[in-house]
């Protein structure tokens, strides 16, 4: 595992007047997608970073309908298939050699869903009315949230499985969400929840959830653009057959 420092300056091209309070923020998921390209390919980061407007109107433009089933993982949500559709989309488009600011878009748009995969109390089987504050609290903690980057293998994705990955992200996700809401029940006659400190299990999950995230959609942009094919080349921490120091990929 590498702890990366995160140096990507944040801006919000998309202003929603709508707290979303079961699903990562805004600006969480702007910063998570500029850490995300960071972990590309130079052929495909650079391509990434020219369209940044595109590629972020993709992860933003779905939080208009963020209720919807294709969002969602439970009462009859489709969450882990769209997960699957939006990337069989993305490689249609890399095949087609469709002109690459929709293709950015695309790229976008595949982050969304799996950054909702990974958001704990958005996959949860409870009702995600409990933590109304969790998605704020991230944010406003996100500055002292370490990126942790996990390596790239995963047997599904290996199958090129991506509905099988979404599925294992919110099995994931589920977990954390049981260990928040045992936070929340204890600790709720002591005031408003936001009161949590960095040492609480609430920063433990969105800082474990945040980096998660982060390595989920670096993890499926990848296994999409090789079996585009794209140019792999110098893709950061790909090589494990030597020893590579934390730092800035």
């Amino acid at each position: 595992m590498l702890t990366l420092r995160r140096r990507w300056p944040v801006a919000i091209l998309i202003v929603y007047g709508v707290t979303q309070i079961h699903a990562w923020a805004p600006e969480t998921r702007v910063r998570m997608t500029d850490e995300a390209v960071r972990f590309m390919p130079p052929s495909l980061r650079l391509a990434l970073e020219k369209h940044r407007t595109e590629l972020l109107r993709g992860v933003l433009n779905p939080m208009k309908n963020e209720d919807g089933p294709t969002h969602r993982a439970t009462d009859g949500g489709t969450l882990d298939e769209s997960v699957e559709i939006e990337a069989a989309k993305l490689l249609t488009l890399l095949r087609e050699k469709t002109p690459f600011a929709r293709i950015a878009e695309q790229f976008g748009t595949l982050a969304h869903y799996v950054f909702d995969s990974g958001f704990p109390p958005g996959v949860s089987e409870d009702g995600e009315d409990r933590y109304q504050h969790f998605s704020q609290f991230c944010e406003g903690r996100r500055e002292r949230f370490p990126l942790v980057f996990y390596g790239h293998a995963n047997d599904r994705l290996t199958e090129r499985d991506y509905r099988g990955y979404a599925r294992e992200v919110i099995e994931r996700s589920r977990e954390s969400d049981r260990q928040l809401a045992f936070a929340y029940e204890r600790y709720a006659e002591h005031g408003h929840a936001s009161a949590f400190d960095d040492r609480s299990v609430p920063f433990a999950v969105g800082s474990l959830s945040y980096s998660h995230s982060v390595n989920d959609v670096v993890r499926v942009w990848l296994t999409v653009w090789e079996n585009a094919p794209g140019d792999m080349g110098r893709t950061p921490y790909r090589d494990t057959s030597r020893k590579k120091e934390p730092g800035r990929p």
